[in-house]
C-alpha cells in the first residue's frame, strides 16, 4: 500500500510540475544586459568580439505608419528620411559626410526602415576611437529627439520620396493593392502602407509631419540596442548619458495596438493585371498572433515549423511529377502584422490550371487531416531543425554583432523570443523527442479551418476567362470533402550516398605557403588542392572548385545545350538520388553543393560543416562521376520553364531585360540567354549529359579550394579517397576559347516597355585594356567615390532619384578588360537632366580629381572592411581563387593596407580620364511604351 500511495503521489506531483515548467518564461540571451531609463526608454547591451573594433547600434521606435492620422499617410516614412536631413548636432548632409569619413557608408551600413508598427534606425560604428563611439550615440540621440524638420529640407525630400514610391510602382503594386485590403480585412493596416499617399507627401503642411514626430518619437516608445566589441558597462553608461535627457510629452497620445477583425466567411480575391507575368494561387488561413513568452509558446511555434516543413516537402514532390497541378508550391506559418499570424499554402500555376492547383492544395491539407504525416517525414524535418540549432550553438562565440542586434529589436517591438543559441539547442534536445506525430497531425484541424480564410488568385488579364469564379473556388472545398483520398506513400531510400568506396589516389606533394598559412596539395591524378584552415567559424567549411573551359569549347549549334548542362544535373540529381531524394538523405546534415557550367569555366561551390565534410566530399565525387539521367524530371522542368517564359512576355521588367541582353550581346548568339520558350526545344538532354561529363572528366583540369575549420590530418585521407580517385590527366588540361563576345561601345539605345511613368538610365563604359592590379583598384575606388557625388547631387540637391550608384572593375576573361557602370531609376521627364548631371560629376573628377576628403572616406571604409575580412572564411576563399586566376603572388592577400594607402587623387583622376569616355560608353535609357 505504501508503494502504491507513493506512486500516486509522484503522479500528482508530476502533473503539477509539468505545467509550471511549460509556463516558464523563455530567457533572454544570457549575454545581454537590459534596462529601462527613468523616462521609459528601454535598452539592450551586449559585448560581442566579432567583428573587432565595431559596435552595432539600433534605435527602435515603436511607431510606424499605422499610427498616422488621415492627413499623415506616408509621414512616418517621411520622418525616417528627415532624420538624415539635419538634426540638433548635425546640419543637413553633415551627418552622412561625417559618418562616411569614419568608414560608415550611406545605404550599405547606415540605413533605416519604416513598417506598419515600427521605425528602425541602423548604425554600425567603429569603437576603436572614443570620439567615434560617442558620435554614434550622439547620432542616435539626435534621431530620437533632435530632428530639426526645417521647411527647406522637408521640401527637398518630397521629390526623393516620390522617386522611392515610383520605383515600387508596377503590376506587383497594382495587384497588391487589390488583395491586401482583403487580407487585412477592415483594419487600419489596410489603409496605411508605409510608402503612403503621394498627394499627401507632395502637399502636406510642415506642422503635420512635426506633429507626428512630437507625438510618437518619445523615450517611452523607444529602445536602444548596442552590441559589439566594447565593455558593456561603458555602453550602458553612454546610453544613460545620451538618452536620459529625453522627455515624454505632458499628455502623450495612447499607443494603440491595432487589431485585424476576424471573419466567419471565406473571402476570394481574383486580381489580374495586363503586365502580370504568371498565375499564382494562395490559400491563407489567418490566426490571431501566437504568444511568444513561455516555453510552451516556443514549443507551439516549433510544432508549426515542423508541420510547414513536412507539407512543403510533399508539395515539392508533387510539382516534380508530369502534369503536376503547379509549377512550384510551398507551405509556411508566418506573421502579417503584430495582431495577425497566418498558415498558407501557395503555388505558381500554368495557364488553365488555377482550379486544379487550388484543389490540389486543399487536397494536401485534407490528406494530412485524414491520414497525417509519417514518422519518417517528421524525423527528417526534426533532424534539419536540430542541425540548424546545433550549428548556431557551435557558432555562438563566433557570431558577428550584426547578426545579433535584430533579435533584440524584435524582442522590444514585438515581444518575440530573443534566446541565446545554446539555450535553443538544449531546448530542442529536450523537447524535440517529446513532440509526437499525433500532436503534429492534430494541428491540421487547428491550422486549416473554414473561418478567417482568404483565397487569392493573381494572374495576367488575358487569363481572366480561364480563372474560376469566387463561387467555383469555394465549391472546390466542398468537392474535396466528397473525394476519397489515399494516404501519402513514403519512398524507401538508401541511407548512404556512396555504398562502395572508389579506389583512393595519393597525395604526392604537400607544401605550406607560410606567409598566408595555406596548404597546397597535389594529388596523384593531377588535381591541385588549396586548404586554408581557420578558426573564424567553428562549424563552417566553404568549398570552391574551378576548372577552365566552360561552354566556350562547344559549337554554336550546341550552345543552348551546353549552357543548360549544369542545370540539367541540378534538376535530375546524381547517383541514385533525385534532388528530392537527395534532400531527404541529407536531412540533418550541413551539405550544400551546386555544379555549374558557365561560358569560360565549370565549377562546384557550396558549404558544409566539419562533421559532414566526408558527406560533402562524397556528393562532390558523385557530381564528377555519376550525373543522373531522369527524362521525366527534366521534361517537367522544361515545361515549367516554358510556361513561366510565356507568362513573362507581357511583363515590362522582363521585356527590358530581354532587350538589354540583346543589345549587350552585340549580335553574338553565344551571349544570348533564353528568352524564347521555343529555345528549350532545341536542348538535347543526352548531349547535355555528355557535355557535363566531359567538363568534369579530368580532375587535373580543376583546382579545389577549402576554407574553414579543417583538420588537415583527417582531411588528407578524404582528399585521396574522393578527389584523388577521380579520373585525371595532367597532360590534357583545357583552356577556354575566346568567343568574341564584346559589348557595343559609343552607342545610345532607347528601350520602351510598360505603362508606368518610370524610367531607368544605365551608362555602361567598357573596353579592352591591359590588366593591372593598381588600375583595377583605381577603377573600383572611382566607382565608390562617384557614388558619393551622385548621391549628393542627383538625390540630395536635385531630388530626382531615390537610389543611384556607380561601380567599376577589371577582368581577364576572355581578354583583359574593364567595365564601369552608372545607373539610376527616375521619372521619364528627368532622364536628360539627370544624365547631364551625372556627366558633370564625372567631368569634375576628370578635370580636378576627387577631393582628398572623398578619397579618404572610401579608404577608411576599405580599411575597416579589410581588417574585418581577414577573419572571414568567404574572404580567404575568394582571395585564394583570385590568386590562382590572376596569377598573383600569395603575399598580395596581406598587402591590403598598403594597397589602400597607395591610392591617390591623381590615380583616380587618371582612371576617370582613361576609362569614362564617350567612345567607351553604351548608354541605355528605359521609357514607358506609351
Amino acid at each position: 500500500m505504501k508503494t502504491k500511495f507513493t506512486l500516486i503521489l509522484m503522479g500528482i506531483m508530476l502533473v503539477n510540475i509539468f505545467p509550471s515548467i511549460a509556463q516558464e518564461k523563455v530567457p533572454l540571451d544570457s549575454r545581454v544586459r537590459t534596462g529601462k531609463l527613468d523616462n521609459g526608454l528601454t535598452y539592450y547591451v551586449q559585448q560581442n568580439p566579432k567583428p573587432e573594433k565595431k559596435v552595432e547600434l539600433r534605435l527602435a521606435v515603436n511607431a510606424g505608419s499605422v499610427l498616422e492620422d488621415d492627413d499623415q499617410a506616408g509621414l512616418a516614412h517621411f520622418t525616417e528620411h528627415m532624420a538624415f536631413n539635419g538634426t540638433k548636432n548635425f546640419e543637413k548632409n553633415e551627418l552622412i559626410s561625417y559618418l562616411q569619413s569614419i568608414g560608415v557608408s550611406f545605404g550599405g551600413d547606415l540605413n533605416a526602415y519604416t513598417g506598419f508598427d515600427e521605425t528602425v534606425y541602423i548604425l554600425p560604428i567603429p569603437s576603436d576611437d572614443e570620439e567615434k563611439l560617442r558620435s554614434g550615440f550622439l547620432v542616435l540621440a539626435d534621431w530620437a529627439g533632435g530632428v530639426l524638420m526645417e521647411e527647406e529640407d522637408i521640401d527637398g525630400e518630397r521629390g526623393i520620396i516620390v522617386e522611392e514610391w515610383r520605383t515600387g510602382q508596377g503590376y506587383g503594386q497594382r495587384i497588391r493593392d487589390k488583395f491586401l485590403p482583403v487580407l487585412l480585412h477592415e483594419s487600419k493596416y489596410a489603409d496605411r502602407l508605409p510608402i503612403g499617399k503621394m498627394e499627401i507627401v507632395e502637399n502636406f503642411e510642415y506642422e503635420t509631419i512635426r506633429r507626428f514626430y512630437r507625438d510618437w518619437y518619445r523615450p517611452d516608445l523607444m529602445a536602444v540596442v548596442a552590441v559589439g566589441d566594447e565593455d558593456p558597462d561603458k555602453l550602458e553608461a553612454l546610453i544613460k548619458e545620451f538618452f536620459s535627457g529625453l522627455e515624454n510629452p505632458e499628455n502623450p497620445k495612447e499607443r494603440e495596438a491595432y487589431k485585424v477583425p476576424v471573419h466567419e466567411e471565406s473571402f476570394v480575391t481574383i486580381a489580374t493585371d495586363h503586365e502580370a507575368p504568371g498565375i499564382q494561387v494562395q490559400l491563407y488561413y489567418k490566426h490571431k498572433a501566437l504568444p511568444t513568452s513561455t516555453r510552451e509558446d516556443y514549443r507551439n511555434i516549433l510544432k508549426r515549423r515542423l508541420y510547414s516543413g513536412m507539407l512543403s516537402q510533399r508539395l515539392d514532390e508533387i510539382r516534380q511529377k508530369p502534369d503536376a497541378p503547379f509549377i512550384y508550391a510551398g507551405a509556411g506559418y508566418g506573421n502579417f502584422v503584430r495582431d495577425l499570424d497566418y498558415f498558407s499554402t501557395s503555388g505558381a500555376v500554368a495557364p488553365g490550371k488555377a482550379s486544379i492547383a487550388i484543389q490540389a492544395l486543399i487536397e494536401e491539407n485534407e490528406r494530412v487531416a485524414q491520414f497525417g504525416f509519417t514518422e519518417q517525414e517528421l524525423d527528417r524535418v526534426k533532424k534539419s531543425l536540430m542541425n540548424s540549432a546545433e550549428k548556431a550553438s557551435k557558432e555562438m562565440d563566433k557570431a558577428e554583432s550584426g547578426s545579433l542586434v535584430g533579435k533584440y529589436v524584435s524582442h522590444y517591438l514585438e515581444g518575440s523570443f530573443a534566446e541565446d543559441q545554446q539555450w535553443r539547442y538544449e531546448f530542442y534536445q529536450e523537447v524535440m523527442p517529446q513532440i509526437t506525430l499525433e500532436e503534429i497531425n492534430a494541428l491540421a484541424k487547428v491550422l486549416v479551418r473554414e473561418d478567417n480564410r482568404v483565397i487569392v488568385i493573381t494572374a495576367p488579364d488575358k487569363e481572366k476567362d480561364n480563372l474560376p469564379s469566387e463561387n467555383e473556388v469555394l465549391a472546390l472545398f466542398d468537392a474535396v470533402d466528397q473525394k476519397q483520398l489515399t494516404p501519402y506513400q513514403e519512398k524507401l531510400l538508401a541511407e548512404e550516398l556512396i555504398t562502395e568506396l572508389p579506389k583512393a589516389g595519393k597525395v604526392i606533394s604537400s607544401e605550406k605557403i607560410a606567409t598566408v598559412d595555406i596548404q597546397e596539395i597535389t594529388l596523384s591524378n593531377g588535381a591541385r588542392v588549396f586548404v586554408k584552415s581557420t578558426d573564424f567559424k567553428n562549424d563552417e567549411i566553404l568549398i570552391s572548385v574551378t576548372g577552365k573551359g566552360g561552354t566556350s569549347l562547344y559549337t554554336d549549334e550546341e550552345h543552348l545545350t551546353a549552357s543548360n548542362a549544369g542545370v540539367m544535373v541540378n534538376v535530375m540529381g546524381v547517383g541514385d538520388f533525385s534532388p528530392s531524394d537527395l534532400r531527404k538523405v541529407l536531412a540533418g546534415k550541413t551539405v550544400s553543393l551546386t555544379p555549374n557550367i558557365s561560358t569560360y569555366s565549370q565549377t562546384i561551390s557550396g558549404t558544409t560543416s566539419p562533421k559532414d565534410l566526408e558527406t560533402a566530399m562524397q556528393l562532390m565525387h558523385l557530381y564528377f562521376t555519376k550525373p543522373r539521367k531522369d527524362t521525366e524530371l527534366y521534361e517537367v522542368y522544361k515545361t515549367n520553364q516554358k510556361t513561366q517564359l510565356e507568362g513573362a512576355q507581357a511583363n515590362p521588367d522582363y521585356q527590358f531585360s530581354k532587350a538589354l541582353n540583346k543589345i549587350l550581346a552585340n549580335g553574338n548568339p553565344r551571349a544570348m540567354g533564353i528568352f524564347d520558350p521555343a529555345d528549350y526545344d532545341k536542348i538535347d538532354i543526352d548531349r547535355g549529359l555528355e557535355i557535363f561529363a566531359d567538363r568534369f572528366s579530368n580532375a587535373a583540369n580543376f583546382e579545389f579550394f577549402f576554407t574553414g575549420n579543417i583538420d588537415l590530418d583527417t582531411f588528407k585521407p578524404m582528399l585521396e579517397q574522393y578527389i584523388g580517385s577521380l579520373p585525371g590527366n595532367p597532360d590534357q588540361k583545357d583552356e577556354f576559347v575566346d568567343l568574341g563576345i564584346r559589348r557595343p561601345r559609343g552607342e545610345k539605345e532607347r528601350i520602351e516597355v510598360g505603362t508606368d511613368e518610370k524610367s531607368q538610365v544605365i551608362m555602361f563604359f567598357c573596353g579592352e585594356t591591359s590588366y593591372d592590379r593598381k588600375k583595377a583598384a583605381d577603377i573600383s575606388y572611382l566607382g565608390e567615390i562617384l557614388t558619393i557625388k551622385l548621391i549628393e547631387n542627383l538625390r540630395e540637391e536635385i531630388g530626382g532619384v531615390y537610389g543611384v550608384g556607380a561601380s567599376g572593375s577589371m577582368g581577364i576573361q576572355p581578354v583583359d578588360n574593364f567595365s564601369f557602370t552608372i545607373q539610376f531609376p527616375c521619372s521619364p521627364d528627368m532622364v536628360d537632366k539627370l544624365t547631364e548631371a551625372a556627366w558633370k560629376e564625372v567631368k569634375k573628377i576628370q578635370e580636378n580629381g576627387p577631393t582628398e576628403e572623398d578619397l579618404n572616406k572610401v579608404k577608411e571604409k576599405r580599411r575597416i572592411a579589410y581588417e574585418e575580412n581577414l577573419k572571414r572564411n568567404n574572404f580567404w576563399s575568394s582571395q585564394m581563387s583570385a590568386v590562382r586566376t590572376y596569377g598573383f603572388e600569395w603575399d598580395t592577400i596581406l598587402e591590403g593596407k598598403a594597397s589602400i594607402e597607395a591610392v591617390t587623387v591623381d590615380r583616380i583622376q587618371e582612371a576617370a580620364n582613361s576609362y569614362l569616355t564617350a567612345e567607351n560608353l553604351l548608354e541605355i535609357q528605359r521609357f514607358p511604351a506609351n
